[in-house]
């Protein structure tokens, strides 16, 4: 006999922390992610990361996991119908900020589960944690040229 689970309220919980360790952003109410205890989540299938960033930026370098998904802070109310509140939620900016500010939103939404990825995804990759990349040095977005409009501020998403 094979029993099929349809719906479920059970998540496994995320390792979360209440501050940052590795950004100086933070609204109070939302939760933190370190970039590995991320990538565990992933890998394990436990969570989905959503990508807010916007295309210009994705379309530089992104992180090639099937549980990544695509809805940039530009779009994003527009987006809320289309993610599962019953599931564990990482998101994700360049640096921390933009990501912080739309998890305050997705708990506000009524989201459960929802972490912001500390440190953002500059990073994700500094820590070597997989990614793809169209530049030729393999480093990706930066954030200092200024095209995604992010300046030299190394702390600005």
């Amino acid at each position: 006999r094979h029993l099929r689970i349809i719906g479920t309220n059970s998540v496994i919980h995320m390792k979360t922390t209440s501050q940052p360790e590795f950004q100086q952003f933070h609204i109070e109410g939302v939760n933190h992610i370190a970039p590995q205890d991320a990538y565990d989540c992933l890998t394990n299938k436990s969570a989905v990361l959503i990508d807010i960033r916007e295309n210009d930026e994705v379309d530089i370098d992104l992180i090639p996991l099937d549980n990544v998904l695509y809805h940039p802070m530009s779009v994003i109310m527009e987006r809320l119908p289309l993610i599962d509140k019953n599931q564990n939620i990482i998101v994700m900016c360049p640096g921390g900020v933009r990501s912080t500010k739309v998890v305050n939103l997705l708990n506000i939404q009524g989201y459960p589960n929802v972490a912001n990825l500390d440190g953002g995804f500059k990073l994700w990759k500094s820590l070597g944690l997989p990614f793809e990349s169209i530049l030729p040095s393999g480093e990706g977005c930066s954030g200092h040229c200024g095209s995604c409009g992010s300046g030299t501020d190394s702390s600005c998403c």
